[in-house]
């Protein structure tokens, strides 16, 4: 076996950020909290994009969610909106 260990990033909350992810039912908060927690290997792992117009910040796309991020030293979660209220 030969290759680098992955690096692992610490996964921040913004306030907003948990009380919206709080407020979902249980189920999707399992599906998301999935999602979230491959966002501390890096490289990162699902559907990422970067957000135009926007430095440092990234989406990942769950379902008909959209978590927007911070990728720095850290990971910052800012947003957990669906789909057609996350890019407004």
């Amino acid at each position: 076996m030969s290759g680098k260990k992955p690096e692992y990033k610490q996964i921040v909350f913004s306030p907003t950020a948990r009380r919206q992810f709080l407020n979902l039912d249980k189920h999707l908060q399992i599906r998301i909290k999935t999602g979230i927690q491959k966002l501390s290997v890096i490289p990162l792992k699902g559907d990422i994009s970067k957000l135009k117009g926007r430095e440092n910040q990234y989406r990942l796309r769950i379902g008909g969610w959209r978590i927007i991020f911070r990728l720095t030293d850290i990971v910052q979660i800012i947003a957990i909106l669906p789909r057609g209220q996350a890019y407004k």
